[in-house]
């Protein structure tokens, strides 16, 4: 994936659901594995692994379990909002498995070649360890790339001791205080929740800011992108983002343009629990770019997590060398880098 002197570029660019002020790196670029039936959970479960429940795909009601869990594990762990915006748009890997304890969540795994995790609570050496058995037997001798937040002391000797080194780049993020900056649009554009009915002109506007072709990389990955292809983004995973926790429309924001039309979208995920909101998507159409559209309207996302009680905004996104709008324009903005950990992998064969 990558060499000491350059990062990698994205696998599958024209399958990157990316806006201009969004996350680059596609969590979806997932095959089917063949070798495992159908359906949310897989027969047949070595005794090795007994006290774990594996999903193949759909997640059914361990889905929500599982967001329980993250909201107190957050920062070093998924974000309960980006689980559901993973989950909704079937960017989450295929292969899961869920540490039960009683009724509860105590950690999750999951695998694909470039995005495998585990997560649970820190300390739970007890849950680490069997949850990296199963990531380890599961990719058996296939390569990985394994998110390792801070405080994973457990997790990161496991995977030292066979022969897993850090990548280059950093597991980051960025955040934000709940606050109202005093931050406005320009004159003519207007800011508001997205209304009943609008769904058809916020999937368009949605397909038109992340059209892989469109995307301002840094390098000449855009060369290799077919300028046909489209976001993956479509009606039904707009009303399944729509019907997931902890969605709510008031958060679901536009920026209406002067000519009535939507000149770009948020959706922010905000987790009463912890108070973390993360803002997932974000982005703007290419005839609208250049006026700042993107950081005021991330602004004014922060401003309305405040308001409803919030204390901190969060954006999953990293100083990716062939793709820095997104990192540059949110630190512009005034949000802060998250060192949060390291992708661990193979050299031999990541590098």
């Amino acid at each position: 994936m990558r060499s000491a002197a350059r990062a990698p570029a994205h696998p599958h660019p024209e399958r990157a659901d990316a806006a201009p002020f969004g996350n680059a790196l596609c969590r979806a670029c997932i095959a089917k594995d063949d070798r495992f039936p159908e359906g949310p959970r897989l027969a047949g479960m070595s005794k090795r692994f007994e006290n774990l429940s594996e999903y193949n795909g759909d997640l059914g009601d361990a889905a929500r379990n599982i967001q329980r869990s993250l909201s107190t594990w957050f920062p070093a762990s998924t974000h309960p909002g980006g689980f559901a915006w993973e989950a909704a748009t079937g960017q989450l890997p295929n292969r899961i498995a869920v540490a039960w304890d009683s009724e509860e969540v105590v950690g999750w795994a999951a695998y694909s070649e470039d995005d495998a995790r585990i997560e649970c609570a820190l300390g739970d050496d007890t849950t680490t360890d069997l949850l990296a058995a199963w990531l380890l037997d599961t990719a058996g001798d296939s390569p990985f790339s394994v998110a390792v937040h801070h405080g994973q002391d457990r997790l990161r000797a496991t995977l030292a001791e066979r022969g897993f080194a850090d990548e280059i780049l950093l597991l980051a993020g960025l955040r934000h205080s709940a606050e109202d900056t005093g931050t406005r649009p320009p004159a003519g554009y207007h800011i508001r929740p997205l209304e009943e009915g609008e769904e058809p002109l916020r999937l368009q506007a949605h397909k038109k800011a992340w059209k892989p072709a469109n995307l301002p990389f840094t390098d000449d990955t855009a060369s290799s992108i077919d300028p046909t292809a489209e976001s993956r983004m479509d009606a039904e995973k707009f009303a399944a983002m729509q019907s997931t926790w902890p969605y709510q429309r008031d958060l679901d924001l536009i920026i209406e343009a002067p000519d009535g039309s939507i000149a770009g979208n948020c959706t922010v995920w905000l987790d009463p629990a912890s108070g973390w909101a993360e803002l997932e998507p974000l982005g703007i159409v290419p005839e609208h770019r250049g006026q700042g559209l993107a950081q005021i309207l991330s602004l004014d996302a922060c401003r309305r997590v405040a308001d409803r009680g919030g204390r901190h905004v969060f954006v999953n996104s990293s100083p990716l060398p062939y793709y820095r709008a997104p990192w540059d324009a949110y630190v512009k903005a005034g949000f802060t880098p998250m060192e949060r950990g390291m992708r661990m992998s193979l050299p031999a064969v990541f590098n």
